[in-house]
C-alpha cells in the first residue's frame, strides 16, 4: 500500500478527467468531489470547498475523513466499504468547516471502475440540507405552538371520533366538566350524554354544525355514570360542534366541540333586568326626550321631559306618530333612515353593530307652531330572536349649535372660491345616511357630471360610483377615521367610474371633520389614472428587461462553459508555452464573465427584501477575513474601534462591501498591494472608508463612477450604488492621500444608525 497522498496512474486519470468536466463540475450548484482508492480528495468543485470555507488547495490532497468528527467517520468508512464492492450509496453526513461549524449534508456517491473492473475510488455528489433541517425544526416549532394553543385554550375543545366516542380534550374542557385526569374521560360518547337535546344530536347525524345554549346539569351525568365528576348541580353551557371531514365531500372522520361556560353571563342579565325600574326612573327625569316607537314611527312611549321641549303632555303624545310632529324637510331624512337601518339588518358580515346608527339632526314641531332642532340618537328595540320592533330614541334640543352653524357656514363662503377653483378634488361625505355633502367641480369633473349631479346621489349610486371590489376597503377605512382610528394607509387608491362607465384611478385622503353638527368625512382626491398607467408601463418594461436579462444570463453561461471546457482541453494538448499562456488568459476571462453573471443574478431579489438589524462591524471583519484568505498576496489593514455599529440592513451588506474590496485589489497593478479599512461613528451613522495603494482615481471620474448612463464604474460599483440607495447611505471616491490621486484611491459609504441607536445617542 503506498503512502496517503503519492499519485498513482489511475490517480491522475481521475485528476484528468475532473480537470476535462471542470466547466461543468464548477457551475453545479451542489458539491463535487473525487476520491483514490486510499480516500484522499484528488478533486473538489468549487461549490464544495466554498460550503467548507476552505481554499481548493487545503482540501485536494488531504484524506476525505480529515473534515468530518468521529462519529461521522464510521457513517463514511461503512459507505466507502460499500464502494469497494461496487456499489453507489446515499446517506447523510455532517462536514466539518473550516470554522468549526457543522454542515449536514446528503452524499449521493459512486464507485470509480476501470475496465479490467478495478475499484479505482469514488466521486460524490454533495447537497446541503442546512435549510431542510431548519424547516423540519420550523415543523417541530409549529406542532408544539398548534399544541401549546390547544392547551391553553379558555375555551373547553374536545375531539370525538366518527362513533361520537372522545379522544382528546384539553385542561379548559376538564375543568368545565370537573374532571382532574383525561383518562377519566376517554370513551366517553357524546351521543350518550342526556344534556345535548336530541334535535342538536340529530342534526350532527347528519353532518350539520350546531351552536347551542344549554342548562347542563351534573346530577344527569351523575345518575348516568357517564364520567367522575368533582360538580353538582347546573351550568349555562356555550356549545358549538363541527363535525369535520366533509368540507369536500369526504366521509365523515369526527366532532369538534368547542364550549363556554356562561353561567355568570346570565345571572348578570338577571340583575340587570331588576334594574329596569331605576332606567325608568331616570328617563322620566332627564332634560332630553327619550322615546320609543314601533317601527311605522308611532309613539308607544316617551318621557315627560317632551312636555318642557315641545309643549305636549305624554297623554296628548300617546299613540301619535313621530312623523306629525316634524317638520316637512325632516321627514324625508327620518324615513330614509329607518329604510337604510332595515336593510343593513339583511346584510351580512355588516360593519357596524346592528340597529346602532350615526345621530340624526331633525327639526320638530312645538305645540305653539314654533319649531326646535334636536339631535336624534337611535337604535332598534329587538324580540327574543333578534329582529327589531321598533325604535328606542333619544332627541336632544341642538337650537345655540344650529345657529353657531348658520354662523360658521357664512365665514366659510370666502373661501368656497377657493376650493372651487382647486385641481384636487373636494368632497365631504356623511356616513349615515350615505351622502355627498359637499362636492368641488374638479371632484365633479373626475366622475364627468355636474357638481349637482353629485350631490344628488342616492347611497346606492354612491357605492355604483366605486368599484366593487374598493367598496368594503373603502367604507371600511371611512370607519376607521370617523372612529378617530389612524388609518391603516395613506394614501389610499381606489377605482371610480365615470358617467360613460369608464374607469379612473383616484389617490385619497381624508380626515374626519365635523360637519353640519355631525361627523363626516372630508376627502381630498387626486386622479392618477395616467400616473398608475405610466407606472404599470414601467413595471412591465422592468418586468420584461428582468426576463430577458435571466435568458441572456442562462445563454451566456452556457456559451462560457462551451468555451471554458473547450479551451481546458486544447490546454491538455497544447505544449508551446505562450500557447498555453494565452488560454490561461482566455481561461480567466472567462471565469471572470462568469463572476460578473453572477453578481448581477445575487440581486435580482434587492428590492424586495425586507431590512432588518445588521452588526456592521462583525460584518466588516468577517467579509475581509474572507479576502484576506481567497487574497494571500495582498496586505489588508484594518481600524475599527466600535464594539456595536447597529444599521438597518440585508443579506446584501456581505455584496456592497466585497464588492468594495474586490474593486480595490483587482484594479492595483503594483507588486505589493495594500488595502485599508476603517469604521467609524460619523453623527447619525457609521463610516466605512476602503482605500488602497493603486494609480488612483481622475477627478473627472470621481463624480462619473456612479453614473449608471456613462458606465464608468463596473457591475461591482453600480451595484454598490444600489444597495447603498436601498439603505438610504451615501457613497463617495476620494484620494487616499488628499490631493495625490496617484498613491490610490479610497471610497466612503456612510450609513444611517438604527432609530434606536439615533434617539439613545
Amino acid at each position: 500500500m503506498k503512502e496517503p497522498g503519492t499519485a498513482t496512474n489511475n490517480d491522475v486519470s481521475q485528476e484528468e478527467e475532473a480537470v476535462r468536466y471542470r466547466a461543468l463540475v464548477d457551475s453545479m450548484n451542489d458539491g463535487f468531489g473525487i476520491v483514490n482508492v486510499e480516500g484522499i480528495f484528488t478533486y473538489v468543485n468549487s461549490h464544495f470547498h466554498r460550503m467548507l470555507e476552505y481554499s481548493e488547495e487545503d482540501m485536494i490532497g488531504k484524506a476525505l475523513l480529515d473534515f468530518v468528527d468521529e462519529k461521522n467517520m464510521k457513517i463514511i468508512r461503512a459507505n466507502i466499504r460499500q464502494r469497494t464492492k461496487g456499489e453507489a450509496t446515499r446517506y447523510e453526513v455532517e462536514w466539518t468547516k473550516s470554522t468549526g461549524e457543522q454542515v449536514p449534508t446528503i452524499v449521493s456517491g459512486a464507485p470509480i471502475i476501470d475496465n479490467g473492473e478495478n475499484h479505482l475510488g469514488s466521486f460524490a455528489v454533495i447537497t446541503d440540507i442546512t435549510e431542510l433541517r431548519a424547516s423540519q425544526v420550523a415543523l417541530e416549532e409549529s406542532t408544539e405552538m398548534m399544541r401549546r394553543i390547544f392547551e391553553e385554550s379558555q375555551l373547553g375543545i374536545e375531539l370525538f371520533d366518527s362513533e361520537g366516542i372522545l379522544i382528546a380534550a384539553n385542561r379548559a374542557a376538564l375543568k368545565i366538566g370537573g374532571i382532574s385526569e383525561i383518562k377519566d374521560l376517554l370513551g366517553f360518547s357524546l351521543f350518550d350524554d342526556p344534556n345535548v337535546p336530541n334535535d342538536i344530536k340529530a342534526s350532527l347525524i347528519r353532518g350539520n354544525p350546531v351552536n347551542y345554549e344549554v342548562a347542563f346539569d351534573f346530577d344527569k351525568v351523575k345518575k348516568e355514570g357517564l364520567y367522575e365528576t368533582s360538580r353538582s348541580g347546573t351550568m349555562i353551557l356555550d356549545a358549538w360542534v363541527t363535525p369535520l371531514g366533509l368540507e369536500n365531500g369526504d366521509e365523515l372522520k369526527g366532532y369538534l366541540s368547542q364550549m363556554l361556560e356562561i353561567t355568570e353571563e346570565r345571572q348578570t342579565e338577571v340583575a340587570l333586568e331588576d334594574t329596569e325600574k331605576l332606567y325608568q326612573l331616570l328617563a322620566e327625569n332627564v332634560t332630553d326626550i327619550i322615546f320609543i316607537s314601533d317601527l311605522e314611527l308611532t309613539l308607544t312611549y316617551i318621557s315627560p321631559s317632551a312636555e318642557n321641549l315641545l309643549g305636549y303632555t305624554v297623554k296628548e303624545l300617546d299613540r301619535k306618530s313621530l312623523i306629525e310632529l316634524m317638520a316637512p324637510e325632516s321627514v324625508w331624512t327620518a324615513i330614509e333612515a329607518m329604510k337604510e337601518a332595515l336593510e343593513e339588518e339583511k346584510v351580512a358580515d355588516q360593519t357596524l353593530t346592528r340597529g346602532e346608527s350615526a345621530p340624526l339632526e331633525i327639526q320638530l314641531k312645538r305645540k305653539d307652531g314654533s319649531s326646535v332642532w334636536t339631535e336624534v340618537a337611535r337604535t332598534f328595540t329587538r324580540d327574543s330572536e333578534g329582529k327589531p320592533t321598533g325604535v328606542l330614541g333619544v332627541a336632544r334640543n341642538i337650537e345655540e349649535r344650529k345657529e353657531s352653524q348658520k354662523t360658521l357656514v357664512k365665514s366659510e363662503a370666502k373661501f368656497r372660491s377657493l376650493v372651487d377653483q382647486s385641481f384636487q378634488g373636494i368632497l365631504i361625505l356623511q356616513h349615515v345616511p350615505l351622502q355627498i355633502k359637499f362636492s368641488n367641480p374638479a371632484f365633479a369633473s373626475f366622475l364627468e357630471r355636474s357638481v349637482e349631479e353629485v350631490l344628488e346621489f342616492s347611497p346606492k349610486e354612491i357605492q355604483d360610483m366605486i368599484h366593487p371590489d374598493d367598496w368594503e376597503i373603502a367604507m371600511t377605512r371611512l370607519q376607521e377615521i370617523l372612529a378617530g382610528d389612524p388609518p391603516t394607509k395613506l394614501p389610499m387608491v381606489i377605482r371610480i367610474f365615470q358617467k360613460d362607465g369608464d374607469m379612473q384611478w383616484l389617490e385619497l385622503q381624508g380626515h374626519r371633520i365635523e360637519f353640519e353638527g355631525d361627523h363626516a368625512l372630508q376627502i381630498v382626491a387626486l386622479n392618477v389614472t395616467e400616473q398608475l398607467a405610466a407606472e404599470k408601463y414601467l413595471e412591465t418594461q422592468k418586468e420584461r428587461a428582468m426576463h430577458l436579462i435571466d435568458l441572456m444570463s442562462h445563454d451566456f453561461r452556457n456559451q462560457l462553459q462551451i468555451i471554458l471546457g473547450s479551451t481546458m482541453v486544447m490546454e491538455m494538448k497544447l505544449k508551446d508555452p505562450d500557447a498555453r499562456r494565452l488560454l490561461g488568459q482566455i481561461v480567466s476571462s472567462v471565469e471572470r464573465c462568469q463572476s460578473m453573471i453572477s453578481k448581477v443574478k445575487v440581486t435580482e431579489p434587492l428590492m424586495s427584501v425586507p431590512l432588518r438589524i445588521r452588526k456592521l462591524n462583525t460584518t466588516i471583519a468577517s467579509v475581509v477575513e474572507s479576502y484576506s484568505d481567497q487574497h494571500i498576496d495582498v496586505k489588508f489593514e484594518i481600524s475599527m474601534n466600535i464594539d456595536n455599529a447597529l444599521i438597518d440592513a440585508d443579506q446584501f451588506l456581505e455584496q456592497l462591501l466585497g464588492n468594495l474590496i474586490e474593486n480595490a485589489i483587482e484594479h492595483n497593478p503594483r507588486e505589493e498591494r495594500i488595502v485599508w479599512i476603517s469604521l467609524k461613528d460619523s453623527g447619525e451613522g457609521y463610516e466605512i472608508a476602503i482605500g488602497d495603494n493603486g494609480q488612483g482615481i481622475s477627478s473627472s471620474l470621481k463624480t462619473a463612477i456612479f453614473d449608471v448612463s456613462r458606465r464608468y464604474g463596473g457591475v461591482g460599483l453600480h451595484q454598490t450604488k444600489q444597495i447603498c440607495d436601498k439603505y438610504s447611505a451615501r457613497i463617495d471616491a476620494r484620494d487616499r492621500v488628499k490631493g495625490e490621486s496617484s498613491k490610490g484611491a479610497e471610497f466612503i459609504v456612510w450609513l444611517p444608525k438604527t432609530a434606536e441607536q439615533r434617539s439613545g445617542s
